[in-house]
């Protein structure tokens, strides 16, 4: 009856230890947890910050001055000295955070990495047109692509497409 007890104390107030970090280099301050979120900031190189949750490959921060906002994660360095009890933006494993809130150095190895697709993730996508016209800004007409290719030393050369069996896997894999 104990341990149910103790993992719910945990649980209450394993948030209330906070994660400090320190900016790994000058980076934008957002007010969501996305690239086209609005820059409400920016936080100078070797900034230090305090780690509120964590979603995605993004991190909530609040800095010393109050201002609080979401920053891509591989622009922190995570201080070896706190815990690692910043709330998940999905409620949390405190759990989890128990098993590695005792670490005594912050040498572990971090990927950041992007999930494949589901059947559900592609029903509800939709084209988002204003993004396509912006990337057809860079592209370059064969003039031009020639033109930067003679100016460089460039050599032409010509690929074969991979063929692909029935399967849909690609000759010689």
């Amino acid at each position: 009856m104990k341990i149910p007890i103790l993992i719910a104390a945990a649980m209450l107030t394993g948030n209330a230890l906070a994660e400090s970090a320190t900016t790994s280099k000058s980076t934008e301050l957002m007010d969501k947890a996305s690239a086209d979120a609005a820059v409400i900031g920016t936080l100078a190189n070797q900034t230090r910050v305090d780690v509120i949750q964590r979603t995605g490959g993004w991190t909530q921060v609040k800095t010393s001055a109050g201002q609080a906002g979401w920053v891509r994660m591989t622009a922190l360095r995570l201080d070896a000295s706190t815990n690692s009890n910043a709330a998940p933006a999905s409620g949390g494993n405190v759990l989890g955070s128990l098993m590695t809130s005792g670490r005594t150095s912050n040498t572990g190895t971090v990927g950041n990495g992007v999930k494949g697709l589901d059947k559900e993730d592609i029903r509800r996508s939709s084209p988002n047109y204003a993004e396509l016209q912006k990337m057809q800004k860079f592209a370059a007409d064969k003039n031009s692509a020639q033109a930067f290719a003679q100016r460089s030393p460039l050599v032409a050369s010509n690929v074969e497409y991979s063929s692909q069996d029935k399967a849909g896997k690609r000759g010689g894999n």
